[in-house]
């Protein structure tokens, strides 16, 4: 049986094997990026340093807020008063 025949496509199959292929991508160009870090190769402003941890700390954080959405219940209920 090849990997694909074996795969679990169940909903929580196909979210452990994206998450696995999707998350470790991430890692390694998070990795990518840190090398920018070596001042023998490149220069850079600590604005610029500054600039790149907002994007990529904005960006975690905007995904955080993805999944913490989809499992606490919605506070936005209207009532009148």
């Amino acid at each position: 049986m090849t990997e694909q025949q074996k795969r679990d496509r169940s909903p929580a199959g196909r979210f452990k094997y994206l998450a696995e292929k999707r998350v470790g991508k991430a890692i390694k160009a998070i990795a990518s990026i840190s090398n920018l870090s070596d001042r023998k190769n490149y220069e850079y402003t600590e604005d610029q340093v500054s600039q790149i941890m907002d994007a990529l700390t904005n960006e975690l954080e905007l995904t955080r807020k993805k999944f913490e959405s989809f499992q606490t219940p919605s506070t936005n209920r209207f009532k009148l008063k």
